[in-house]
This record gives structure tokens, C-alpha cells and sequence, in this order.
């Protein structure tokens, strides 16, 4: 290696590494305002909190490396223009691309070593902290629940609200629940202007107590007719406070290293999202073989008259308007 070529890698690896580090750090911490506030303070241990961070640094480190190696190179190359080392190397006759060379080379190389760390680190990074990040919200299940769309995550139940606060933030405002517990569908509705929700570590039930509501219940039979399910009783009525538990033991007994969800593309390597393909298309040719039986049953295609091909090919001319009379030809022009 010659003595320009140190002196300019030199020159880009200094302010590299710094770079580098910045970014990722930007990077982490902009995971981290959106998902530790949701894990801290919860009853969750240190250790699995460094886990999460740790899991985090591995899954951004793609995406800072081209970021530093664009930032070094601008740094770089804007260090030996300002001292006049560009005009100094082609007053000696050496071009900006014979300059430029060894950066190039370095760029090729980071390349291949951010692709073999996308193939086999991040996706095993990323299966380690989604699987870490769900079984924590699952721990406490307060947590999997996000304002201002339908949580369907507590068994039994969907429920939304528009915001959640609080210091605790366990405080719901203007809740709509839909309870499914009755298994036929939805029959039961209640809304309030306020919610609490408390839960324990440990409990198997999760009380959600509501504040100035209203509810709406329809009382349904599997043993009469549909006609008849249309004059059925329902109730409803007002409340200041209606309080009731939700069974959530199937969601607090796992363990927090349990790995459920294998199968996200981001979980894959080149290798394995290749051996997922044949997977998918039978399962895809399955789909469509069960839905065009669906649709032939449907539409009682059995019941349609068959009629009998009125094309002769044999008599056919290959001039098409030759196959028609002279009045169609007339029509069709």
C-alpha cells in the first residue's frame, strides 16, 4: 500500500469511527422514545431492559454504517480541499479519481461486511427483540393496548379509547368495548368517558373499571330462528361505575424468552426466505383451489344449462369478416 493511500484512509477512519457511533446512538435512541417508555417503570427487570437495548444496537447497526461512511467521506474529503492537498496532489499529477480510490475500495468492503451482518446477525436480532418486546407487553397487558385503534390482544374482547395517561398510564378516555365473551359475535357494546385499568404482576385477571357509560346487550338463543332472533329482548342503560375482571391468564403464563413468531421476513436470511417461496405458493395454490371451489358451489354452477360449442373450426375462414353476413359486417363496421 503506498504512503497516499494510508495517509487518505487515515484520513477517513479518523472522523469514521466518531461518526459511526453518533448515528447509531441517534439511531437507538429514537427506538427507544417510542418503545421504553411502554417497558420502564413496569415491573420489568434491568436485565431484560439491557437485552432490549442490546437487540436494538444489533438491528440499527446496518443502517448507521452508510450513514458514517457517507458522513467520514463528506468530512474527509472536505479536510483535504480546505487544506489545498487537492490542489497540491494535481499539481503532482495525481487525479482526483487516483485520490478517491482507497475510499472506494473501503466502501466495497463495508458493503460486503453490512451484508453479511444483515444475513445472519439482523435477523436473529430482530426475532430476539420482537419476541422480548411482545412477551413483555403480554406480561403486562395494559401495555398492549394503543390508543386510538382496536386492541384485540386481551382474550374476548376489542377495545379502543382515545387516550392514555396518567402516572401510571393505566387512565383511558372515551373507551368503546365490544364484548365477545357470549361467542356469538357481537352482542354486547358499553362506552364511557373514562377508564381505569389495574393489574398486578402475577394475577391472572385484569380489572378495567369505567366511569359515566352506557351499555347495550342483546339477549340471543342458538336454539331459535333467525326470524325470530329479530324480536328478542336487549337491554341497556346508563352507569356512573360499572367494574369487571378479564381472565388474562393465557397471556401471563409464558416466559419472556418464549420465541413464538418465527416467520416475519425480517426474521429470514437469503437462504431461508428462498426456502420459504415453494412454501408459500402451495399454500397460495391451495387458497385459490379452495376459493374457486367456494365460488363453484356458490353460484350453482352445476344448475346452469350446458350448451353445446357453436363454433365449427373446420369451417372457419382465416379472414375474419369472412365468417359473418353481409348485414353483421355492416354492423360491425
Amino acid at each position: 500500500m503506498k504512503i497516499l493511500d494510508k495517509y487518505i484512509l487515515k484520513s477517513f477512519l479518523r472522523p469514521f469511527f466518531a461518526t459511526f457511533l453518533i448515528v447509531l446512538f441517534v439511531l437507538i435512541m429514537q427506538v427507544l422514545w417510542q418503545t421504553l417508555e411502554n417497558i420502564a417503570g413496569k415491573g420489568v427487570s434491568i436485565g431484560f431492559i439491557l437485552k432490549f437495548i442490546y437487540y436494538t444496537t444489533l438491528i440499527m447497526i446496518p443502517q448507521a454504517l452508510p450513514i458514517g461512511v457517507l458522513l467520514s467521506s463528506i468530512m474527509a474529503l472536505g479536510t483535504l480541499g480546505e487544506n489545498y492537498e487537492f490542489a497540491a496532489a494535481k499539481s503532482a499529477g495525481v487525479s482526483l479519481q487516483r485520490l478517491v480510490r482507497p475510499i472506494v475500495y473501503l466502501a466495497f468492503f463495508f458493503s460486503a461486511i453490512n451484508f453479511l451482518f444483515l444475513n445472519n446477525v439482523y435477523p436473529y436480532a430482530v426475532l430476539k427483540q420482537k419476541n422480548l418486546y411482545l412477551n413483555i407487553k403480554k406480561k403486562k397487558p395494559s401495555l398492549a393496548l394503543v390508543a386510538g385503534s382496536f386492541n384485540s390482544e386481551i382474550p374476548n374482547y376489542q377495545i379502543k379509547f382515545d387516550e392514555k395517561y396518567g402516572e401510571k398510564n393505566n387512565l383511558l378516555k372515551n373507551v368503546l368495548i365490544y364484548d365477545l365473551s357470549s361467542r356469538r359475535g357481537n352482542q354486547k357494546v358499553i362506552t364511557s368517558k373514562r377508564g381505569k385499568i389495574i393489574s398486578e404482576e402475577g394475577s391472572r385477571y385484569m380489572t378495567l373499571v369505567l366511569y359515566d357509560g352506557h351499555f347495550y346487550e342483546n339477549h340471543l338463543s342458538n336454539k331459535v330462528s333467525f326470524n325470530k332472533q329479530k324480536n328478542m329482548p336487549a337491554s341497556n342503560g346508563d352507569f356512573e361505575e360499572y367494574e369487571f375482571n378479564i381472565d388474562i391468564s393465557s397471556l401471563s403464563s409464558g416466559n419472556l424468552e418464549d420465541e413464538k413468531y418465527k416467520k416475519s421476513y425480517n426474521m429470514l436470511s437469503v437462504q431461508q426466505l428462498g426456502d420459504t417461496i415453494p412454501i408459500m405458493k402451495n399454500g397460495f395454490d391451495e387458497f385459490i383451489k379452495i376459493r374457486s371451489k367456494n365460488i363453484f358451489n356458490n353460484v350453482l354452477a352445476k344448475d346452469l344449462y350446458q350448451y353445446t360449442d357453436s363454433l365449427k373450426t373446420k369451417n372457419i375462414d382465416k379472414n375474419i369478416l369472412e365468417n359473418f353476413t353481409l348485414k353483421n359486417k355492416v354492423q360491425i363496421f
